[in-house]
């Protein structure tokens, strides 16, 4: 079966390009794959075929037309393919979703201009926006070609050596380890002894603790992803009064109650953090009362031992936005620490510390 790729853009000339060049065009060549452009143009409306207009509400830039981008994507015909818009926006591309577009009978593209594309279009045509990465281009072509590029590779018999693929960047959750080749040495740097040794079992070893300790220094969040690998810490701290405490988190930190038991335990949520809190009715955990309220009009509160650590991104917005609030009392400004923290600290009304911190 031929991987059909559909390509919707107002700049067909931009295509194959590299895409006929190298394994991509050896397989289109030999028919592995096909590729179709559709110009956007064709479809525009009056004497000038316009496709886009200014956006609703205002704004800088243009839109393109929901009518006109419609018209494109039904001339390409309704089938099993998946339909995608190349977008900033979109789901980050990984090498898993690469593989299963590999394994399917084609792909749709429409490689989106100007300020971007009607919703109405996105929605209607079920469209699934995907994104090379965090940064901007002048139009989704250039991501067109490295999604197709990624995929055709994948196709059966278009690399040489099925196998070259599976111990690349990505394919076992890790980055790839680090190649060598003659001569043995260049420069005064050797090839590392155990890759000439012949012992495959110790090669592989080698191999496998590279790609963890160059993944733990460029992208420690495919660690995260990694069968059995811990993802987050979920305090739980006592409280002893759990609507209160529920209160305290929600109406003076941010946090939203997401569950609460009426045994005595509360689950809160703000952005990415989830925190606990358990009703704690045994007196051998409370201790003297404060001296001085954590919040203007409180009256009495409960000494406890435990904290929670929340990393932030910015904190001194973050603890602007509470001196700002005025509602936390003391409120002692960020601070730098010998461990290479900027740290302050929220007490709620049982003496649980709350510590906001970024590394510098």
């Amino acid at each position: 079966m031929t991987f059909r790729a559909s390509i919707i853009t107002l700049y067909p000339e931009m295509f194959p390009g590299s895409l006929g060049m190298s394994l991509a065009g050896n397989a289109l060549e030999r028919g592995d794959w096909s590729l179709e452009t559709i110009h956007l143009r064709e479809f525009g409306e009056g004497k000038h075929k316009r496709v886009d207009d200014t956006p609703a509400g205002g704004g800088a830039g243009m839109v393109l037309k929901a009518d006109v981008l419609g018209k494109a994507i039904d001339h390409v015909g309704r089938d099993t393919r998946p339909r995608l818009l190349m977008s900033p926006r979109g789901k980050p591309l990984t090498q898993e979703r690469v593989r299963q577009l590999a394994q399917g009978e084609g792909v749709v593209i429409v490689c989106g201009r100007f300020e971007g594309v009607d919703q109405r279009v996105i929605d209607g045509r079920d469209l699934e926006e995907v994104s090379i990465g965090d940064y901007i281009l002048s139009g989704g072509e250039p991501a067109a070609t490295i999604l197709l590029d990624a995929i055709v590779r994948l196709l059966p018999g278009v690399m040489g050596n099925d196998t070259s693929g599976r111990h690349e960047s990505f394919e076992n959750g890790l980055l790839e380890h680090p190649h060598y080749t003659r001569p043995q040495e260049w420069e005064g740097r050797e090839i590392p002894e155990v890759l000439t040794s012949g012992n495959h079992g110790k090669i592989a070893e080698w191999q496998r603790e590279q790609a963890e300790k160059l993944t733990a220094e460029r992208r420690p969040d495919l660690l995260s992803e990694l069968p059995g690998s811990a993802k987050q810490i979920m305090p739980a701290i006592p409280v002893s009064d759990l609507n209160a405490g529920i209160s305290f988190y929600e109406e003076i930190i941010g946090f939203k109650c997401v569950f609460s038991d009426p045994g005595g335990y509360a689950v809160l949520h703000l952005d990415q953090v989830e925190l606990h809190l358990w009703l704690a009715n045994d007196e051998s955990w409370i201790g003297d009362q404060r001296e001085t309220p954590v919040i203007s009009g409180a009256e009495t509160f409960i000494a406890g031992t435990h904290s929670c650590r929340i990393m932030v991104n910015d904190i001194q917005a973050l603890f602007a936005r509470y001196e700002k609030a005025g509602k936390i009392h003391p409120l002692d400004p960020p601070e730098k620490k010998p461990w290479g923290a900027t740290e302050f600290v929220i007490r709620d009304p049982y003496n649980n510390l709350v510590i906001f911190f970024e590394w510098n």
